[in-house]
Formats: C-alpha cells, sequence, structure tokens
C-alpha cells in the first residue's frame, strides 16, 4: 500500500491519500516502514491542500533518514518540513529546511523538484520582501523546467514577472509576462492564461494605458467565470472602466464585486461606488453604498487592530518566554561556576591530600635512613669483633638502606624519565636519552649516596661510573636503557663488568648483575 501510494502520488494525490489513511495499525509500523509512511502521508495531505498543522509526523521521517544513505528521501522530509512552517508562518525556519534540502540534492537527476525547491524558496523571499533574491531563485527553478515541464516553466516566468511589477519596473515585467503568455496560450492552461491576463491588465492599468488594461481584464473574466469566484477580476474591470469614464458599466461590474467573500474587494467596490454616485449628484445611492462602505471599513479596522493586537501579545508572549529562557541561563550559568569552583575546590584539598601523604613518606623514608645509618655506625664501632652474627646484621642493614633508596628514588623525577625509557621503543630511547641522562644520573647520584658510599668504602678501585653502572644493575635496568644512560656501547659495557668482576668478591658480583 506505500508503494501504491507513492506511485501515484504526483498524478493523483487525493488517492495516495486515500490509501495511505486505510492502511491498518499505521501507529504499529517501525524502522523504514514507519518512516516512509510519515513522509507520503505528510506530502499527500499537502498536495491535497490538507492544512499541516504541526510537524511531528514529518519529524518521524526526518529523524530516520537523517544520517543514512537514502538522501533524496531526506532531502523530501527537509521539503516538507519546510511547508509545514510555511503554513505556520514562520518563513526564515522555512528557509533553512528548504536550503538543507536542496543542498542534498546536489548532483541529482531529479531536476524538477530542485525546481520546485527554487519555487518555494522564490516564494518565501518574496514574502520577505527580498524580491531580487526571490527573482534569482524563479530564474534558476525556470531553468530546470525549460523543455521538460512546459507548465512549471510557466508559472516561473510569471513569478519573475511579478517581481519586477512590485518592484514598478513594468517594462521588464511586461517582457515576462508576454513571455509567459505564448507559453499558456499553446498550453491552453486555463489558470495560468487567468493569472498573466490579470498581471498585464494590472501592469497597463498602472502605466495609464486603460484600453490596454480592460482589453485583458475582459480576457481575464472568461477564464475566471469558470473558476467560480470572479468577483475581484470584476471589481478590477469596474475601476479601470471608471478610468475610462464609462460609468454605467463600471458601475455594473463594481456591483458584482460587493456581493465578492473577500471583505476588502467588498469595501473597495462600495467606495468606488460612492465616489461614482456623488460625482453623478445621486446623493441617496451615494449615502447609501458610504454607509455600506464604513461598515466594512470598520469591519476591516477590526481585524486589523485584532491582527495589531495577536501580534503585541505573540510579542508579549515570546519576550516573557525570552525572559524565562535567560533566568533560566542565568541560573544553569551560576550553577556550572558553583560547580566548576567546587570541583576546583576539591581537587585543590585532594593535591593537598596526596602532596601531604608523599611528604609523609618521604619524611618517613628518610628517618628510616638516618636510622639504619646509625646501626651500621653502631655495629661496626667495633671492627676487630667478627662474627656470624654482626655479619648477618649488616647484611641485613645494607639490603634494608638500599630498599629505602630504592623508595626514595621512585619520588624523583629522575625514576619517571627511567620508567618512560622502559616502557619507550627502541627509536624513542635513542631520541630523547640525550634530555633524560642528566637528570637520570643526577638523581640516582643524589639518593644511593649512601649505596655508592659503602661499595666504594669496602672497595676503594670502584670509579664513579663503575658505581652508577652498579646502582643502575642493581635496579634491574634492562642492557639497553644502561647503555643509553651511561651513553657507552655494548662492547664499552662488557669491559666495565669485567674490570667490576676483578675489583669485588664473587659473592657481590653475582648479586649485583647474574639477576
Amino acid at each position: 500500500m506505500l508503494v501504491a501510494a507513492d506511485s501515484m502520488m504526483w498524478s493523483n494525490p487525493d488517492s495516495a491519500l486515500l490509501v495511505l489513511e486505510q492502511i491498518p495499525a499505521s501507529r504499529e509500523l517501525q524502522g523504514e516502514e514507519r518512516a516512509l509512511y510519515a513522509l507520503l502521508l505528510t506530502q499527500a495531505r499537502y498536495k491535497s491542500c490538507v492544512p499541516l498543522e504541526n510537524d511531528s509526523l514529518i519529524r518521524i521521517a526526518v529523524n530516520y533518514y537523517k544520517g543514512g544513505r537514502e538522501k533524496e528521501r531526506l532531502a523530501q522530509a527537509y521539503f516538507y518540513w519546510g511547508c509545514v512552517y510555511v503554513e505556520k508562518g514562520e518563513l526564515p525556519e522555512a528557509v533553512d529546511l528548504y536550503l538543507e534540502s536542496l543542498e542534498l540534492m546536489s548532483g541529482s537527476k531529479d531536476s524538477i523538484f530542485v525546481a520546485m525547491l527554487y519555487s518555494h524558496l522564490g516564494v518565501c523571499y518574496s514574502e520577505q520582501k527580498l524580491r531580487s533574491t526571490a527573482r534569482d531563485m524563479y530564474k534558476k527553478g525556470y531553468a530546470l523546467c525549460i523543455d521538460k515541464d512546459s507548465v512549471r516553466a510557466c508559472y516561473a516566468l510569471n513569478k519573475i514577472g511579478d517581481t519586477f511589477l512590485v518592484d514598478y519596473q513594468l517594462d521588464s515585467a511586461l517582457v515576462y509576462y508576454q513571455q509567459t503568455l505564448a507559453i499558456a496560450s499553446i498550453l491552453q492552461h486555463s489558470d495560468l492564461l487567468s493569472d498573466v491576463y490579470d498581471d498585464i491588465s494590472a501592469l497597463y492599468n498602472e502605466q495609464g494605458k486603460y484600453a490596454e488594461a480592460e482589453e485583458y481584464i475582459s480576457k481575464a473574466l472568461i477564464y475566471e467565470l469558470t473558476k467560480g469566484d470572479y468577483t475581484l477580476a470584476c471589481s478590477t474591470k469596474g475601476d479601470i472602466l471608471g478610468n475610462l469614464n464609462q460609468s454605467d458599466s463600471a458601475i455594473y461590474y463594481w456591483k458584482i464585486g460587493t456581493e465578492s467573500p473577500n471583505v476588502y474587494v467588498k469595501a473597495s467596490s462600495y467606495d468606488c461606488l460612492f465616489q461614482e454616485y456623488k460625482k453623478m449628484g445621486s446623493w441617496e445611492k451615494a449615502t447609501m453604498y458610504a454607509d455600506s462602505f464604513l461598515v466594512y471599513y470598520d469591519s476591516i479596522q477590526t481585524m486589523n487592530n485584532r491582527a495589531e493586537l495577536d501580534k503585541l501579545m505573540d510579542n508579549h508572549l515570546v519576550e516573557l518566554h525570552k525572559r524565562e529562557l535567560s533566568a533560566r541561563n542565568q541560573r544553569l550559568i551560576e550553577s556550572l561556576i558553583v560547580s566548576f569552583l567546587v570541583l576546583v575546590a576539591m581537587l585543590i584539598i585532594f593535591y593537598l591530600w596526596f602532596d601531604g601523604r608523599r611528604k609523609k613518606k618521604y619524611m618517613t623514608l628518610q628517618q628510616r635512613l638516618m636510622e639504619n645509618r646509625a646501626e651500621m655506625m653502631l655495629l661496626n664501632e667495633f671492627p676487630e669483633s667478627v662474627s656470624d652474627t654482626k655479619v648477618v646484621e649488616l647484611h641485613k642493614l645494607e639490603e634494608e638502606r638500599f630498599s629505602i633508596c630504592v623508595s626514595l628514588f621512585k619520588t624523583t623525577e629522575g625514576s619517571r624519565r627511567l620508567d618512560e625509557l622502559k616502557k619507550a621503543t627502541v627509536k624513542i630511547q635513542v631520541s630523547v636519552a640525550d634530555s633524560y641522562r642528566q637528570i637520570i644520573i643526577h638523581d640516582i647520584r643524589q639518593t644511593f649516596t649512601d649505596v655508592m658510599k659503602d661499595l666504594k668504602e669496602r672497595y676503594p678501585g670502584l670509579t664513579n661510573d663503575d658505581l652508577l653502572y652498579c646502582v643502575l644493575s642493581l635496579l634491574r635496568c634492562p642492557k639497553i636503557i644502561i647503555l643509553c644512560v651511561l651513553d657507552v656501547s655494548s662492547d664499552a659495557v662488557k669491559t666495565r663488568k669485567n674490570r667490576i668482576k676483578h675489583k669485588i668478591n664473587d659473592e657481590l658480583f653475582n648479586y649485583l648483575f647474574n639477576y
């Protein structure tokens, strides 16, 4: 049923609407079927002149097709969404949606749909008094329709003429009206012929060519009589005949104008009758028509006042809404600022707490290191007394000292740089080693002072570089890291390791290097 409705949409939208409204359980449709149903139903209602009350239906289609591959379906959804806004009188929003649709249709082969987009954009721009822009839109639409859709091309030409007529560029307007008339005459399209005859008549009337204006309004009336409401054309013809001083004929057509359902046409016709009978000296009839004119004039004024009041009320409601939104935004900004300040305060408190813990831990390690030094000094006060217990105690104190130094080293920048080197690739290790080397060596020498001092005292033959190598080995650094920190070759490290082996005992050597 959806496919059937889609196929008859352009040729017979009323039938398409009937098919769509007969789909059972339409609210239970899901996914693509639901989106297509929403799009086609909106399209059928618009083409069948059924008012589009809101955009909730077409939004279903927009939300589904947005981000998908069916760009033409999304373009159609945007177009009919724009039509909803046009019916609501919200033209800037409609223009935005039409432009979205136009952008999606760039490069499309569906030139008729693109031409329709340009036509609707032209109408929106005209309503906003942007007639030059509207004219450009109509011209682009005409270029796409020519040789493909003569009726649509004819309407585009007529609209171009209208923009020139409103701008009082009468010669240019006449050129386009004549082109429209030539095509409409070939097509024998009654609506087009009626419109263009009306427009040419209005143009000649503006130029003071009343005979030509009367000729074209008479031709327009032939087609207007078949449409039902021909009172506007009759009132216009009465104005032209009045300018030609054909009073009796003018009065005849003005009286037809007074039967118009349009209050403005009624008021105009009564005013003209009043003026004409006043000129003729028929005061009784002039007074009667003046009274009728005043009734409809008052009615128009009441309508205008009500419209103005409605506009003021709308503006008032908009202002109230803006104030409410402004107050809400102000509260939101204030809450965000307060939240940000609370978050910053929490981060500062956390940082101070964390920094305090770090300092406390550092001080504890320093205190333990000092205690370790004191204990070792007490054991070394009696060098002549050598026992197994003393040797075990010294060994434990040395291990504890090294463990404390390692913990202290982990709090330094050098330790963080050393960890970064361990995690980096070989290429990065080589590239950043120069910038890291001095920091790592400085922090190692400063932190492991006690360890290096003990090794130096026990084995005087060890150089500063030997001691640095021993500490790096004690930290269990991979060979590539040791090469980067010491900035030496693999052979140089191997040679240094052999020299150290001959300077210290085997037990310490195995502890340092055999891991």
